[in-house]
C-alpha cells in the first residue's frame, strides 16, 4: 500500500492513471469530502494509491 505526499504528486498520479485533474480541482474534491485523503497536519495531505485507484473507477463509472 503505497502513500502519494501532497496534491501536487496527486495531480502526476492521476494523470500517469489517465484522469488528469488541476490542483483546483482537487482542492474542491477535498472540500467536498467526495476524495479519499488523510490529513495529518495542517499543510499536509497523505493520498493512498489503492484508495485514489477506487476512486478513479467508481468517478469513471459514474461518468458511463
Amino acid at each position: 500500500m503505497s502513500k502519494i505526499y501532497g496534491i501536487p504528486y496527486l495531480v502526476v498520479y492521476l494523470a500517469s492513471a489517465g484522469f488528469p485533474l488541476t490542483e483546483e480541482q482537487i482542492q474542491q474534491y477535498i472540500a467536498e469530502k467526495d476524495i479519499p485523503h488523510l490529513r495529518p497536519t495542517q499543510n499536509l495531505y497523505v493520498f493512498n494509491s489503492e484508495h485514489i485507484d477506487w476512486w478513479i473507477q467508481t468517478k469513471r463509472l459514474d461518468h458511463r
